[in-house]
């Protein structure tokens, strides 16, 4: 939607507006019904726009079915503002209330995003640098007419409410009414409503402000428990084979952001977007899935041993992850972060934030670009106590809509690109040209960071692992950004690059077999394959670890030396 679309619904709230206010007091009732329409009316284009798309309106029921879920809405509308509209605490709850809607509005019909609990988790756990990314005039002016607007206008109005008694049995007669009606409905066209959300539950999702209160609801509903976080196990130690190394490690791990595999050069992608790594000896892997489609759930998901089919938030905040047991097995970690934290995955251990330093040519007044990851790594590798070290660099990487924002001005090799927020404003190959471009200094930082571990070979045995969170739609199927839920969620937003880059030292001291590794390039992995491949990379033996998952295990010449392996020290 544009300006003038949006001007458009500020003539249709200022003329219902003025229709409100030829009464110089309105009951409780009507007060409801009047907002529950205009919920309808001005807050759903979303939700009926997706709606009309799937529904065959060329057949008189398929009409008719359209307008029996434009009634039910209102209707469960009209129940829930009744329920709201309550004696001096009502317009404070409705004026937030449609804050609410009015910011739920303008992210489906702007980005098509769905707004559901981890979703509510995302928003939660995003910074406030994050938050600026996203602010534009259009998301003001949908807070203006949306938000702002109607609230005042409902702080101006006179609500007549009876007495407690008469007031609560208006409020349960009309509710029960509308439920009951709400129900005739749902049971008139039943065999239509169970195909309907059974195919295409995402829609239900967008029913606003019900589904986002929900969704709110719910969110804090989980996480409202007291956390006590407990040990995977207390076993984890460095096997015979990695104490036998004359050198220690250095080990690197890249959580990449946002970044989809289909724009990688070395994936496929028409477009030279890796020109550093293709001249790297790196082991692609090309069919990797993520384990959700938002920072909040990949990252503690892919650190944590639960796996997809396992992960819930509060099962993964309640024990240890990857990063415990190396600690755990007498390895110093360093978690630097580019990005809004790492979702509890590195609590304890040693975090640096290096998203806001003052650096001249790494910086802008906003934030930093990736390459600050770098910045003084001599000096922190120095610090480290441990013979073996683990350093995590979180990236900022392709994180949206202000995909410009995100590479300096040198790396703009694709053009022209989208330089603002607002995607609707720029053209499909604008904003692909500005995302690519991301991908493309994701290549020369990566590249960077492997030339730095080239240079402590002499003193280590070096390794890195470059693994995104998750992927981005680009506007396929009108979709932008990230964040639908996982069942429903478009390839674009779970299938994400992944790579290993190994020094030959590395290679040699743990008897990997490089071309076996790179044979299985094309197989089938997931975010629940890291957590076994980095203990078995570090030659880390806990009762947890399972082989199975282990991406080097099958590569790694061990079998024929076990017996020597047993008498190791």
């Amino acid at each position: 939607m544009d300006l003038e679309f949006s001007l458009r619904k500020l003539n249709s709230l200022s003329l219902t507006a003025v229709n409100v206010r030829l009464s110089e007091k309105i009951g409780s009732t009507g007060l409801a019904i009047v907002i529950s329409l205009l919920l309808i009316a001005l807050y759903n284009l979303a939700f009926f726009s997706a709606a009309i798309q799937v529904l065959d309106l060329s057949h008189f029921r398929g009409l008719l079915f359209l307008a029996n879920i434009a009634l039910v809405l209102w209707l469960l509308n009209f129940i829930f503002i009744s329920l709201l509209t309550l004696p001096y605490i009502g317009k404070i709850l409705l004026g937030i209330l449609l804050f609410v809607a009015a910011g739920t509005a303008y992210f489906m019909d702007t980005y098509g995003i769905v707004i559901h609990r981890l979703m509510i988790q995302n928003v939660m756990e995003t910074d406030f640098s994050e938050t600026q990314d996203l602010v534009n005039i259009k998301l003001i002016l949908y807070f203006l007419v949306l938000g702002l607007l109607p609230a005042l206008q409902i702080f101006r109005m006179k609500i007549g409410f009876l007495s407690l008694k008469k007031e609560l049995w208006r409020k349960l007669k009309f509710t029960s009414a509308a439920l009951l009606a709400s129900l005739i409905l749902i049971i008139s066209m039943s065999a239509d409503y169970a195909s309907f959300f059974r195919n295409h539950k995402n829609i239900r999702q967008m029913a606003n402000p019900l589904n986002v209160v929900y969704a709110t609801a719910s969110y804090f509903s989980n996480s409202s428990h007291a956390i006590t976080v407990v040990p995977i196990e207390n076993d984890a130690a460095i096997n015979a084979l990695g104490k036998a190394q004359q050198k220690p490690t250095l080990f690197i791990l890249v959580v990449g952001e946002t970044a989809r595999a289909d724009h990688f050069s070395i994936n496929g992608y028409q477009r030279d977007t890796n020109p550093l790594l293709a001249q790297q000896n790196i082991i692609n892997f090309s069919k990797v899935i993520s384990c959700g489609t938002e920072t909040a759930v990949s990252v503690p998901c892919m650190f944590s041993s639960l796996g997809h089919s396992g992960y819930s938030d509060n099962k993964a905040k309640a024990q240890e992850g990857l990063l415990d047991v190396i600690k755990h097995a007498g390895i110093d970690v360093l978690w630097r972060d580019n990005n809004s934290s790492c979702k509890g995955t590195c609590n304890r251990v040693t975090y640096e934030d290096v998203q806001h330093l003052a650096v001249d040519g790494l910086c802008n007044k906003h934030e930093c670009f990736d390459e600050i990851l770098l910045h003084q790594l001599n000096e922190k590798l120095q610090a480290m106590n441990t013979r073996n070290k683990v350093i995590v660099l979180h990236q900022k990487g392709s994180h949206g809509p202000d995909y410009s924002q995100r590479y300096p001005t040198a790396f703009e090799v694709f053009k022209p690109v989208c330089k603002t927020n607002q995607l609707q404003h720029c053209t499909r190959a604008e904003v692909i040209n500005a995302y690519d471009n991301t991908i493309r200094y994701t290549d020369y930082f990566l590249n960077n960071a492997i030339e730095w571990l080239k240079q402590q070979t002499s003193q280590y045995n070096t390794a890195l692992i470059y693994l995104s969170d998750h992927g981005e739609s680009l506007g396929e199927n009108g979709l932008y950004l990230h964040g639908m839920p996982y069942a429903i969620a478009p390839t674009e937003q779970k299938h994400v690059p992944f790579f290993f880059w190994l020094s030959d030292e590395f290679s040699q001291a743990n008897r990997i077999d490089r071309q076996c590794l790179k044979d299985t390039g094309d197989n089938d992995f997931s975010h629940d394959n890291l957590f076994h491949t980095v203990l078995g990379l570090l030659n880390i033996q806990t009762r947890i670890y399972n082989p199975a998952l282990d991406m080097l295990k099958p590569c790694r010449t061990l079998a024929k030396s076990q017996n020597e392996l047993n008498h190791l020290p």
